[in-house]
């Protein structure tokens, strides 16, 4: 019998928590089975826990009933079909294609209008090509609803561009200062809080303001700013405000790493998995940065099946920064699973395969992993041929200069160098202590430091632990 509930529980599977809460203050069914179904689809997906399975003694009618209307609801406030819809309206306006079903709905939907909403101005901008289109055609009571559209919300309009214009410039001055880290951009912290809380103002224009305060608060290290900016925009979510589930895919995936900042694991986790639920152009980088947590979480199998599942995105993909990402990924979780053999193959192909790629994109990341399944192998020659062939050695040393630096590499190195009899031991502890005179390690750093030392210190037990007290 469980099978017949199949395509509902997938479904309600695919319910995002602020998605529950959007629905758990709408719906008013006054069947009491009805009630208990969605009841249980919003506390599932607000669960943290094991879900609860739906009862199949409950006429299956119902069940296709709540499915229509969890749609048609969510699908009212999807920003992304809005734009779609408007979008396809413009072209049939433009090449004279547009129905009579279709006007129709689109004047409803202008005589309609209250507040302004997230797709705005291509709504206006839709409006005043329709207005021409119509008063060609001398259909002057569509026109006149038109243009009284227009009248209405110009004020709104033109405040909208202005806030555009403003936003484009405060993003070239925040994008600076994360590149080049070259100017201040405090001064603009009021008055985007201000757009991003100000209802009045279209969604996009406050989604926004939010994207560049979150930026900011990065680029300033104010976690606890960016904390009460996500749990705000995380009401607004609820409350049905600028959503589609692309925008909660990003939004999930940027608490991913605001969560892992502070060492919040289980957290990050939970975000992790809800960013790849859905299927996007950044789904791969999602699937990676929650591969990252899962390894911090010591959970290497479920890393490992999630990474099998996304195969086929990897192979497709041509963003060679996630795609390096991927393999770097893949090479850690079989290494983690004691399948070093397989890891060092696996590395061993992709490097021969994607050579130009690793050394312009993610050289540091890629050998990270390589090495330390050659350090696990005990093949010091081969690192010393990858240090050699590559100019790792100049790259760390340029390297060094980032503020959050591990000497991964360059500590295998110099190990390897001392099992192949190249240095003593005298020179194995100046080497590895050398990387440390110049950095003030933060607290993150330093557990980084902590796991890589313990690592190779199962080859070389006595210049690694002796190292451990320096740090």
């Amino acid at each position: 019998m469980k099978t017949k509930l199949k395509k509902f529980t997938a479904f309600s599977k695919s319910i995002l928590p602020n998605e529950a809460k959007y629905l758990e203050e709408r719906y008013q069914f006054t069947d009491s089975e009805k009630r208990s179904i969605i009841s249980l689809v919003i506390t599932n997906a607000l669960s943290q826990n094991k879900r609860i399975d739906f009862n199949d003694n409950i006429d299956k009618r119902k069940y296709s009933y709540i499915k229509d209307w969890i749609e048609k609801k969510l699908a009212s406030i999807d920003v992304d079909a809005t734009i779609g819809w408007i979008m396809s309206l413009n072209k049939k306006i433009l090449t004279d294609a547009i129905a009579s079903n279709e006007e129709k709905e689109f004047l409803h939907y202008i005589s309609t209008y209250k507040t302004v909403e997230y797709n705005f101005q291509n709504l206006y901008d839709l409006a005043k090509e329709y207005k021409s289109y119509l008063l060609v055609r001398m259909r002057y009571k569509d026109h006149n609803t038109v243009a009284d559209f227009l009248e209405t919300y110009k004020a709104h309009y033109d405040e909208a561009k202005i806030i555009k214009e403003k936003l484009y410039i405060a993003t070239t001055e925040i994008t600076n200062q994360y590149t080049l880290n070259n100017n201040e951009t405090k001064h603009l912290e009021t008055w985007l809080l201000e757009v991003f809380n100000n209802k009045n103002i279209d969604g996009k224009n406050r989604y926004q303001a939010f994207v560049l305060l979150a930026f900011m608060y990065t680029n300033y290290s104010e976690n606890n700013k960016l904390k009460l900016l996500f749990d705000q925009i995380d009401y607004y979510f609820s409350e049905g405000e600028m959503y589609s589930r692309r925008i909660l895919s990003n939004y999930y995936a940027s608490r991913v790493l605001l969560h892992s900042k502070q060492d919040e694991f289980e957290e990050a986790e939970f975000y992790g998995y809800l960013s790849i639920r859905q299927n996007n152009n950044d789904a791969l980088m999602y699937l990676n940065n929650l591969v990252a947590i899962l390894l911090r979480n010591h959970k290497p199998k479920e890393a490992f099946s999630l990474l099998e599942k996304h195969q086929e995105l990897y192979k497709e993909t041509h963003n060679y920064h996630q795609k390096i990402g991927y393999c770097s990924y893949q090479i850690r979780v079989l290494s983690e699973l004691k399948k070093s053999k397989l890891a060092e193959s696996t590395a061993k192909t992709f490097l021969k395969k994607y050579k130009n790629e690793v050394l312009n994109h993610r050289w540091h990341h890629f050998f990270t992993s390589y090495i330390n399944v050659l350090i696990v192998l005990e093949k010091y020659e081969d690192v010393l041929k990858l240090a050699s062939k590559f100019n790792l050695i100049e790259k760390e040393s340029e390297r060094q200069k980032q503020n959050n630096y591990v000497p991964n590499i360059s500590w295998s190195i110099s190990l390897s160098r001392y099992m192949e009899g190249h240095i003593n031991s005298n020179r194995l502890l100046d080497e590895i202590k050398a990387p440390l005179k110049t950095i003030q390690p933060t607290k993150n750093q330093k557990q980084l430091m902590i796991k890589v030392i313990d690592r190779l210190s199962n080859n070389l037990p006595e210049a690694f632990l002796e190292l451990k007290s320096h740090i």
